[in-house]
């Protein structure tokens, strides 16, 4: 049964990916500027965007995994700047784990450099472990902090620390976790 779930889960997963390989990746968040496929961006109004699928990331625990946001532009102002302020709620499913979490986005975006610019993100983070998970056993539960930075909207790494919530046979872990991928 559990071999049923967890094919199951990659067989979702790996449709994901090709779906994520149909519309394209979203290279921008400012609504001055246009991603290359409208298709990729949900506005729910100016300043509320839903990213379906902004990466793809290979890392611990989770091994592959893909990145949703749903991002809220914090700065009322419309003229051009360099630094965007944002919230953000991303899950993040994937091979032997899930995550979700919620924080600050900063985007700094030279009009000066129209190919750069950096992403940063902190975030709280909700994890939970299934499958053959690196760094920690399967089917626990793990609370933590995330730290991210994309360059030029391409290249992303993340480092992670998570403590442990819950475990069948009530041993307490903690862990250090990573995350490079493509995309935001």
């Amino acid at each position: 049964m559990e071999n049923m779930k967890l094919k199951c889960i990659q067989n979702i997963i790996y449709g994901i990916i090709v779906f994520v390989f149909s519309v394209g990746f979203v290279s921008a968040q400012d609504p001055e500027h246009k991603p290359p496929n409208e298709k990729s961006v949900f506005r729910l109004s100016e300043r509320d965007i839903i990213l379906p699928i902004t990466s793809i990331e290979w890392g611990s625990p989770d091994r592959w995994s893909i990145t949703s946001r749903y991002i809220r532009e914090l700065d009322e102002r419309k003229e051009k700047r360099t630094w965007h302020n944002n919230l953000s709620v991303s899950i993040s499913p994937g091979i032997s784990g899930g995550r979700i979490g919620f924080g600050y986005l900063g985007l700094f975006d030279p009009q000066s450099m129209s190919d750069f610019g950096v992403f940063f993100e902190a975030r709280a983070v909700l994890l939970r472990t299934w499958g053959n998970p690196l760094s920690t056993s399967p089917n626990r539960t793990f609370w933590g902090g995330e730290l991210r930075v994309a360059l030029s909207f391409l290249l992303n790494l993340g480092v992670g620390y998570y403590k442990q919530l819950s475990n069948s046979d009530g041993l307490k872990d903690s862990f250090y976790g990573f995350h490079i991928g493509v995309g935001i």
